[in-house]
């Protein structure tokens, strides 16, 4: 029997028979999924100025990383390392949208992002970005003062991580 489904972190629903092992739109281990009856939606938090600042940077590398994997995809070598680049940027703006959404804010504006030409140099450029997300959200996490601050951040390190193993694919 289909069960609807929501993920903590994103709030997207999903429906399925079984708790999925990680959410199928921002990458969220499967513990952040809930029944939907069971689901809190946090929206917008009261941030103090340090976290307000904390949640802005990390909006910046969200956006910084989903337009850089749009690139990836239109410039990928073959239809695995597009797959790969499209799973990469969907989940990077679901977590923009997560970070906008915590800080009652509009999605800002973006621009195009560069790539390299080959695929093993946009995986390196990959690894840099995971690598620096990851540094990021943990520091941030222990830093910051509202529990869901510490909450997203600890799941996006999470999620990140998982990035930075899919970007070794060249390695």
């Amino acid at each position: 029997m289909m069960k609807p489904m929501r993920c903590q972190v994103c709030g997207e629903v999903y429906l399925g028979e079984q708790v999925p092992d990680r959410c199928p739109f921002c990458g969220a281990a499967g513990r952040q999924m809930v029944h939907a009856a069971e689901w809190i939606d946090y929206d917008k938090l009261d941030l103090d100025q340090g976290d307000l600042e904390k949640c802005r940077t990390a909006l910046g590398f969200e956006i910084s990383n989903w337009t850089f994997y749009k690139c990836c995809v239109n410039k990928a070598g073959n239809i695995f390392n597009q797959a790969i680049f499209k799973r990469l940027a969907k989940q990077e703006m679901e977590h923009a949208e997560v970070l906008a959404r915590m800080m009652g804010e509009e999605m800002p504006a973006f621009t195009e992002e560069s790539c390299p030409d080959n695929d093993k140099e946009k995986f390196e450029e990959a690894h840099l970005r995971e690598h620096r997300a990851i540094k990021y959200y943990l520091e941030s996490a222990s830093a910051a003062r509202h529990p869901r601050v510490k909450e997203v951040f600890r799941a996006l390190s999470e999620i990140e991580t998982e990035h930075l193993q899919i970007s070794n694919v060249y390695k």
